[in-house]
């Protein structure tokens, strides 16, 4: 538990996110060097801000006219790029710092509250850890030992106490500092004592730790932004917290956004972060996320900074994605045999359809087609059809004709349009692309690798049967 308290997690609170017309003096005792780095914590990144020359009188003068955002700023120092913190809390405008380089928390600071109180609580937490220390490290031998060691226990468990009643006399005297809020924000999350079955408690205990995740941190503190933490817990909230199916991630950023969006800054930079990340996510489905944060944030003009050649792409992209999404009944396509019978996809009788769009010139397609070949021989015979559609249209679409046999796809239903009317409701952006639909047509997953159609069929066919018994 005191190590937990101990852990110092810079958090915020809600404060004014910018200042201007700045000006920190800094004095850094035992250092010979004529330059300073001025630098920011940004989301998961370290930027730097401005470099300082030592002047005449020795100190270094951080000054600007600009805006000065809020948050917690670094002092990196030469030859081994050292830092030490200081705090922008959006009131102390004009203050000086001092330090020495060889004892980073000795800081004398003048005119800036924030700083001298955070100062001495991270001097305060680092003796007090002088003190813990020994003691778990003897807890921890006893009980290697197979003993106790009640004395360093109940040691432990006073200096525990102290901690907290000191963290208590500084929320209560300083409660809009910046210190408060770190120490508000180093609080774990107090999860009842549930009931029920073993399987029925870590149920409970997971939607309640994910439901108060974010009640220590302000998202919507325009400061978190430029915090060491707040990247770092958001990406633990969507990774570790949030189920990966589009549903629950959508949900998860939808709720992170919803509370952010009072910070301007923090809102765009999570915005296109997630939008993003899920983006480029290789996992099969993700493109439903996409396809959401297009509709609900940029097409509704709840992102305005993108550029507009940017925008009508995005909403290109969604559009073309929106009709094939996993779940969706899969578009009203008519595509034609070679001797022009038509094959209205959603009227073919089958458990399952595979549908498989692919070009003879393309050598994705050739690869992939002896494992589709040698699947549908295996599943043929339990209630799944398989369509292939070629993508070429034209004079081109002839080779597809011709390639048939030669790939050994006779017993597919072979389907071909010379104009190509598939593609204004489908939009196929390369080849192989397979489906697997459900007896209605829906889309039940898309995209699988040739060589994984056995065994995703076969989970499919089995998930499908344990569902209806």
């Amino acid at each position: 538990m005191l190590k937990t308290i101990l852990t110092l997690v810079v958090s915020t609170t809600m404060i004014a996110a910018s200042v201007a017309q700045y000006s920190i003096d800094l004095e850094l005792q035992n250092y010979e060097y004529d330059t300073v780095v001025i630098g920011n914590y940004f989301a998961d990144k370290t930027l730097v801000k401005d470099t300082v020359v030592r002047g005449k009188d020795g100190h270094f003068l951080f000054a600007g006219t600009d805006t000065l955002n809020a948050g917690v700023y670094l002092v990196l120092t030469q030859p081994d790029n050292n830092y030490s913190q200081f705090l922008i809390d959006g009131t102390d405008t004009e203050f000086s710092l001092q330090w020495d380089t060889k004892d980073p928390l000795a800081l004398a600071a003048e005119g800036s509250i924030d700083n001298s109180l955070f100062y001495e609580y991270m001097k305060y937490l680092t003796d007090l850890r002088a003190k813990a220390d020994p003691l778990r490290e003897k807890i921890s031998n006893a009980k290697e030992a197979g003993k106790t060691a009640d004395k360093a226990q109940q040691k432990l468990e006073t200096l525990d106490a102290e901690v907290k009643a000191h963290q208590s006399n500084i929320l209560m005297k300083y409660p809009e500092s910046m210190t408060a809020m770190f120490i508000k924000s180093s609080e774990q999350v107090v999860i009842p004592d549930f009931e029920g079955t073993k399987e029925e408690v870590q149920e409970k205990t997971y939607r309640y730790y994910k439901a108060h995740y974010f009640d220590n941190i302000e998202l919507h503190n325009p400061a978190t932004l430029r915090t060491p933490f707040l990247h770092e817990r958001v990406d633990y909230y969507m990774e570790k917290l949030t189920i990966k199916d589009p549903d629950s991630i959508i949900s998860s950023i939808d709720y992170i956004l919803a509370e952010m969006k009072p910070a301007p800054e923090t809102y765009r930079y999570y915005t296109s972060y997630l939008t993003n990340k899920y983006a480029n996510m290789k996992i099969v489905g993700m493109d439903a996320v996409y396809v959401h944060m297009v509709d609900k944030y940029y097409a509704t003009g709840a992102a305005p900074w993108v550029e507009e050649k940017t925008l009508t792409k995005m909403k290109e992209n969604a559009r073309n994605l929106r009709p094939i999404l996993i779940g969706k009944p899969f578009p009203d396509v008519t595509t034609y045999m070679e001797d022009g019978t038509p094959v209205v996809i959603r009227e073919v009788e089958a458990e399952y359809t595979v549908l498989v769009f692919w070009a003879h010139d393309c050598g994705h397609c050739t690869k992939a087609m002896p494992d589709v070949v040698d699947f549908y021989k295996a599943y043929q015979s339990k209630g799944v059809k398989l369509i292939s559609i070629c993508t070429k249209g034209g004079e081109k679409m002839k080779p597809c004709i011709e390639a048939v046999p030669k790939k050994g796809m006779e017993d597919f239903i072979n389907t071909f349009d010379e104009y190509q009317r598939y593609r204004r409701k489908v939009y196929i952006q390369s080849t192989p692309k397979i489906f697997i639909l459900n007896k209605e047509k829906d889309i039940i997953i898309k995209d699988i690798p040739a060589k994984e159609l056995m065994n995703v069929m076969e989970n499919v066919i089995k998930i499908d049967a344990e569902r209806k018994s």
